[in-house]
């Protein structure tokens, strides 16, 4: 019963690979009768690899702010006024007590004017007040709510001199003149006349996370780059760490110092800030983008060189079967083309080594922008992958850059076979040229005998 259901099985197979089957002639997936050549895909990732080895790596707090000066003072006129003079431009570096500009009010002259009269008054009824005094006719309470009186006399009449007709802005810090709101000849007061700034003094005030309070501390190194121009750095240094937690943020107030004299950055500049908390000279680290994670486990693709697993052997029942097979005369080859005999094609092997990227769980450290240490889980000499990880999983097959493609050696094998077919063709076609010439000497002998 069982052979009788094998011969059936052998001769359907057989009647299957005769008629060419679903791929035969006119069977789906076929053109013309013939199957489209498989080409053989490369399963292996290009990636790029780093070694794992010792750096330098820091540990950072990231924040922004804006760039300000210690010292800034706002010009603003005491009385409003006609401007006839100003003295300085924006940029201009000015001292401490300089006159940036002169503003003309007519009602100071008046303000003098009577200034001087109650001066005067004043000194009459003190000299009165005295004589009366000495006769005894005024208390002394009198006496001094006279000299009184005088003291303040003099004291407004200093005030109106200084200002008599002219009211000046003076600068009350040394720095640049950041700012000229006053035009000649305008009417000004009750607003912002100049902006004193010293360039020399510049600060960041920035807030971090109370969660950090305890990785700070003055003296601490930051650095400093703008928003729109990656390329610059400045260094800072933590100066002053307020000493209170604002409930509402939870952050704490931290002012970061440039040094003194640095004029990269302006003021009004808006910046973000590396604060760094600590750093390690000689760690084992690897590029910050070789670390993937996996349910929130640290992961890095490690590249080995390892031995090609070996094909399996077939069973020893099969190959008995197989054997007794081919001795009752059921041995038949399908999807060859040309039937027994055909040359079976071989898929190309693949170049190189045998590079596979394992995924190795790590424990981090410190960590900055770049770099992140690895505390377990590699060891110095590693190659672990920083490009191309993103669609790996572990077991898989990499190349390198400079290791040899599969498609360049498809190529050369098709160009070798080319190269041997035509060999082969000219030599076919030289030894049916020569049979012609032999045939046609040799009747043409024939002839001349028979001549």
């Amino acid at each position: 019963m069982l052979r009788s259901a094998r011969l059936l099985v052998v001769f359907a197979l057989l009647s299957l690979a005769c008629s060419g089957g679903a791929g035969g002639p006119g069977g789906p997936g076929m053109e013309g009768g013939e199957e489209a050549p498989k080409r053989q895909v490369d399963p292996r990732t290009l990636v790029t690899v780093a070694a794992v080895g010792p750096g330098e790596v820091a540990a950072t707090i990231q924040s922004t702010g804006v760039v300000e000066s210690e010292a800034q003072a706002d010009l603003t006129p005491e009385a409003s006024g006609t401007v006839i003079s100003i003295s300085v431009e924006e940029g201009d570096t000015v001292k401490r007590g300089q006159v940036l500009a002169v503003i003309q009010n007519a009602s100071l002259d008046a303000a003098y004017e009577r200034a001087k009269a109650e001066l005067a008054r004043a000194e009459r009824e003190l000299a009165q007040v005295e004589s009366l005094h000495k006769s005894g006719a005024v208390s002394d309470t009198e006496l001094n709510t006279a000299r009184d009186a005088l003291n303040t006399a003099k004291t407004t009449l200093a005030e109106a001199r200084s200002s008599a007709g002219h009211l000046r802005l003076v600068s009350p810090i040394d720095g640049t003149v950041a700012l000229r709101d006053l035009r000649y000849g305008e009417v000004a007061g009750g607003k912002r006349a100049f902006q004193v700034v010293d360039l020399d003094r510049l600060r960041i005030v920035v807030k971090l996370p109370e969660r950090d309070l305890s990785r700070l501390q003055v003296g601490q190194l930051a650095t400093l780059t703008p928003v729109y121009d990656a390329e610059v750095h400045v260094a800072a240094e933590l100066i002053r760490l307020s000493p209170t937690v604002d409930a509402t943020t939870g952050t704490v107030r931290a002012t970061l110092a440039l040094p003194k004299g640095e004029r990269t950055l302006r003021p009004g500049q808006f910046v973000s800030a590396s604060l760094e908390t600590e750093r390690r000279q000689a760690a084992l680290v690897v590029p910050r983008e070789a670390v993937v994670y996996d349910d929130g486990q640290a992961m890095v693709y490690r590249v080995t060189i390892e031995e090609p697993p070996k094909e399996e052997a077939p069973k020893e029942d099969e190959k008995k079967e197989g054997e007794e097979e081919e001795k009752k005369g059921f041995s038949f080859s399908f999807g060859g083309e040309g039937g027994e005999g055909a040359e079976e094609e071989k898929e190309v092997e693949l170049p190189g080594p045998y590079r596979v990227a394992r995924k190795v769980p790590v424990e981090l450290g410190l960590s900055d922008e770049d770099t992140t240490e690895i505390v377990s889980g590699l060891n110095p000499g590693d190659e672990v992958v920083v490009v191309g990880q993103a669609n790996l999983r572990d077991g898989a097959r990499v190349r390198f850059e400079a290791d040899p493609r599969l498609e360049d050696v498809i190529a050369e094998e098709e160009a070798k076979k080319k190269a041997e077919a035509e060999k082969a063709e000219k030599a076919e076609g030289a030894k049916a040229d020569g049979a012609k010439e032999d045939g046609a000497e040799k009747a043409e002998k024939a002839e001349g005998e028979e001549g």
